[in-house]
């Protein structure tokens, strides 16, 4: 049993270091090609990818996962149109949004970038159903597969834009077109209607993934909008591509803890399932030491190492402060740890904590980015370390209950979400 654990483990590990490997070799091919300012749509573009990933992809293939853990196919088949109607209104929305910024984002006036963002949405949607589809039923190996595969279809494109010449917005379509590698797992979609209760696919598990929704988006706008936010607060854009990448080369270990996640989230749903509250706290007491810990470490190497390793693979054009890089390592460890919080608040059945946690962040980010005299680029590193922190202590602090039902029932407050569902 421990042996195909940990195969299943390093399934989906190998898929995430693979898959996060390829989408440095993506970026840094685009880069090199463009130069860093000709490639700021491009990490524009990724930013709201990553961020599309917190509102559609995270919620949803935890959701599935969380359902199938509990045999619930049957809500699975009877929620699709839902599902594929809040997507369809999230993807005109952030069009339409794009559109009226589309200056200011992207210095263009066409509708290829709002184009775009609306194709990135409708393809994270669809990730999150494959992902979640794949590993609720132990697929492990494809499910690592799947995690490779969008970002290997952006670098076999990525390949042809850099030898036909093409420019920013041919790297933005190769870009695009990743998430739709889950057409290689179609069977991963097809859920059974006869499995599980009409009353139970209505209302309660999509207000359990919405409200998720709402909390993982605001994660994921700290985690990953910094350049979005120092674009707006007038960096240059050769700022704005150099944070980004600090911002890339420092999300690997928690592309690693998002990678295994899907493992987490079903033995954390079984426990909550059987109601081993012990083992559920003996996690969370676990998780504390090692951020600590994790989160000292990421301090002294972002102010000593990260620097010269970030020149080497992006170029000399990436200049950043040693304390912003220690600033964004920290926090991105405490970022690990909310990720694994997260989790645990999903399997007990209950999104309020962690929406509450994020709304606090959400101020400390406000007062910072308002308040502090430092620079620009100075000011969201500290804004975003300090949210992180922030955060997790909100999260450690939730009592390790909910409302467990066969289905999870949330309140029908929490169904009015980003998702509108």
């Amino acid at each position: 049993m421990r042996m195909r654990v940990f195969k299943q483990t390093g399934a989906l590990a190998a898929g995430t270091v693979v898959g996060g490997f390829l989408a440095y070799a993506f970026f840094a091919m685009a880069t090199r090609t463009l130069g860093a300012s000709q490639a700021a749509p491009v990490s524009v573009l990724w930013t709201y990818w990553v961020m599309t990933a917190a509102i559609l992809t995270f919620p949803l293939q935890h959701w599935t996962i969380r359902l199938l853990t509990e045999g619930a196919e049957g809500t699975l088949a009877r929620s699709q149109k839902r599902i594929w109607t809040g997507t369809a209104v999230v993807s005109a929305l952030s069009a339409l949004l794009a559109y009226l910024a589309r200056d200011v984002l992207f210095h263009d006036s066409s509708l290829v970038y709002p184009a775009m963002v609306a194709a990135i949405t409708a393809g994270a949607a669809f990730s999150g159903l494959v992902r979640g589809g794949l590993a609720g039923r132990e697929r492990y190996v494809a499910t690592g597969l799947s995690m490779a595969a969008d970002n290997l279809l952006r670098v076999a494109l990525g390949v042809v834009v850099v030898l036909a010449g093409g420019g920013a917005v041919a790297f933005g379509f190769a870009l695009v077109a990743g998430p739709f590698s889950g057409f290689l797992w179609p069977s991963s979609l097809r859920f059974d209607s006869r499995n599980g209760s009409e009353a139970d696919s209505i209302a309660s598990p999509l207000a359990l993934a919405s409200g998720l929704a709402a909390g993982s988006l605001i994660a994921q706008v700290v985690l990953t909008g910094g350049p979005v936010a120092l674009a707006v607060m007038g960096g240059t854009p050769q700022q704005v591509t150099s944070l980004f990448l600090a911002l890339a080369l420092w999300r690997a270990p928690y592309l690693m803890a998002l990678g295994i996640a899907p493992q987490l989230t079903s033995a954390l749903s079984r426990a909550a399932l059987t109601g081993d509250d012990r083992r559920l706290r003996k996690g969370r007491s676990w998780t504390l030491v090692a951020v600590l810990v994790a989160a000292g470490l990421a301090f002294l190497a972002g102010a000593t190492v990260v620097d010269p390793v970030l020149r080497f693979v992006f170029g000399p054009d990436v200049v950043l402060e040693w304390q912003t890089l220690a600033l964004i390592g920290a926090g991105t460890a405490f970022a690990v740890g909310n990720l694994v919080l997260m989790l645990l608040m999903l399997a007990v059945g209950t999104s309020r904590f962690v929406n509450r946690a994020w709304l606090g962040a959400v101020l400390v980010v406000a007062v910072i980015l308002v308040a502090s005299p430092q620079s620009p680029t100075d000011r969201v590193a500290t804004a975003f370390a300090a949210a992180q922190a922030t955060a997790f202590a909100l999260l450690l602090a939730a009592p390790l209950r909910g409302l467990r039902a066969p289905a999870t029932i949330e309140t029908d407050a929490t169904s009015r979400s980003p998702l509108g569902m």
